[in-house]
Parts: structure tokens; sequence; C-alpha cells
């Protein structure tokens, strides 16, 4: 887990400095690879645990279907 400090910013900036989704960053929080806190229904990220975390790699989405959009497994489309 990444070392909290003082500094936080909202979810969609943390998503945009990542180059991410809030999808994936709520996804961060809950398997404690980010640091945050929520205030009032609002999710305020630590600054310095995305600098410790690094960008996601491609290898850390699951991709399913076919790869092509269609979004089955077997839509044998192609």
């Amino acid at each position: 887990m990444c070392v909290a400090g003082e500094n936080f910013i909202t979810m969609d900036e943390a998503a945009a400095y990542l180059e991410t989704t809030e999808t994936r960053i709520l996804m961060m929080l809950k398997k404690q690879e980010l640091v945050g806190k929520q205030v009032d229904d609002i999710w305020y990220i630590d600054k310095a645990s995305l600098q410790l975390c690094g960008k996601p790699k491609p290898s850390d989405f699951k991709k399913t279907g076919c790869g092509r959009g269609c979004g089955s497994g077997g839509c044998g489309g192609h």
C-alpha cells in the first residue's frame, strides 16, 4: 500500500493524472493501492499515493469478449 501524505485531490483529478477512469480509481482505493478519504459522498485521493503507485498498465484491466467491442466472447462475427 502507498504511504499517505496531506495533499488531497478530487477523484476526477486523480483519474486524469493516472490517465484512467473514476471507476478504476475506486477499484484502486478498494484494493488499497491508493490512499483516499470520503467526505460527504465525495472521494479525495492523496497525491503522494498517486505518485508512488504510478499509472495502471494495460495488463491491469481484464478484457472480455473478442476485443472488438461486441462485448461477448462468442460473437462469431470476426
